[in-house]
């Protein structure tokens, strides 16, 4: 007998088999400007499955992903409000491999249930799955097709610091937690450079979805 979570992975193979969804994948990394592209997608009337929106989601508080995240990390990286404290997980994970490994092995089966969720019920032919780490955590499998947004290291480097308010070394550990850009546009059916201006990255968005939506 089928489990929930078995059934959810059924459902969406049988869809992809069915050619009913769509499933093009968006990553990229962190201040390359994903989010700049997948906003304007959302705008011009896509629908989004947001995983970084989702893990706000599932470490919400009183969520049972919060308590995973807590049962291993300690109640000290919840906050008064019950709220998780990301900036300190952050430090914590993003200076320590293993601990980013263990993190994602305890938080990853909520996040990826969710979207298998989403896009089982979604009525769109087609559907974004907006993900930084679409590669890193296996969804690219879920995916018809992947847009990657790249820039160079020196552009993403001063935008995190700047957006962040991150040193130069945390912006390098964040960047550095994520494969390298060169990889994921390997491996990526369609690549965005974000290096010119945000009207400049969405000319190529918009000439790049005219041609395979």
């Amino acid at each position: 007998m089928l489990n929930e979570a078995q059934h959810s992975v059924l459902t969406v193979k049988e869809k992809w088999l069915n050619n009913m969804t769509r499933v093009i994948g968006l990553t990229g990394g962190i201040a390359t400007g994903k989010s700049t592209v997948s906003k304007y997608l959302a705008s011009v009337g896509y629908e989004i499955i947001d995983a970084d929106k989702i893990t706000h989601q599932v470490q919400s508080k009183g969520s049972k992903g919060l308590e995973a995240i807590a049962a291993f990390f300690g109640k000290d990286i919840i906050k008064e409000d019950g709220e998780l404290n990301r900036q300190k997980l952050g430090s914590i994970v993003f200076n320590d491999k293993s601990k980013l490994i263990e993190l994602t092995r305890i938080i990853d089966p909520f996040i990826r249930s969710e979207v298998i969720r989403r896009i089982d019920e979604t009525k769109n032919d087609v559907v974004i799955l907006d993900a930084p780490t679409l590669f890193e955590n296996g969804y690219h499998f879920m995916c018809d097709d992947i847009v990657s947004v790249v820039c160079d290291f020196d552009e993403q480097e001063k935008r995190l610091m700047e957006r962040d308010s991150l040193s130069r070394d945390d912006a390098d550990a964040r960047i550095k937690s994520q494969w390298p850009l060169k990889i994921k546009a390997e491996l990526s059916t369609y690549v965005i450079d974000s290096n010119g201006s945000i009207m400049q990255t969405r000319n190529q968005v918009v000439k790049l979805f005219n041609n395979i939506d």
